[in-house]
């Protein structure tokens, strides 16, 4: 008689039960009502954030969006990035058998890590891709301080 030996993850079955139990849209409303800015406005753009010496650099992909359609603002130390783009002016005729490509609202809100000059942002939008670049407030650069012998 020949024994077979199973090895793998004992829990990756009871991961795979719940998974569905967080995933549901009822599980997150509590959450939405006490937090009424977290996200209700649409879809949310997936964001790389940067920091370099100088600025920090927040990158957004919202492709099939024209750059009117897109709006940047800052507030209270948070980058707030929005757009809406009207589904229907893409194709008003189509008979659509699978459509996963996001339209309509969007919107994020993203804590800043540093003080920053916000007057001097800028933003580009190229391919597919919002880049801010937003200047370091003056306080919040890093400085060398030179150490001096006693």
């Amino acid at each position: 008689m020949q024994h077979i030996v199973r090895r793998g993850r004992p829990l990756a079955r009871q991961h795979d039960l719940f998974a569905p139990f967080f995933a549901d849209d009822w599980f997150f409303r509590p959450f939405r009502l006490a937090f009424p800015d977290a996200e209700a406005e649409g879809w949310r753009p997936p964001v790389d954030v940067e920091e370099t010496d100088t600025e920090i650099v927040v990158r957004a992909s919202a492709p099939g969006y024209a750059p009117e359609d897109i709006t940047v603002t800052t507030d209270d130390g948070d980058l707030v990035i929005e757009g809406a783009r009207d589904a229907a002016r893409d194709d008003e005729d189509a008979r659509y058998v699978v459509r996963e490509r996001r339209s309509g609202r969007f919107y994020r809100r993203i804590p800043l890590p540093a003080a920053v000059a916000a007057a001097d942002a800028s933003a580009r939008y190229a391919q597919g891709v919002l880049t801010v670049r937003i200047p370091k407030a003056a306080e919040a650069r890093t400085t060398a301080i030179e150490v001096e012998s006693a």
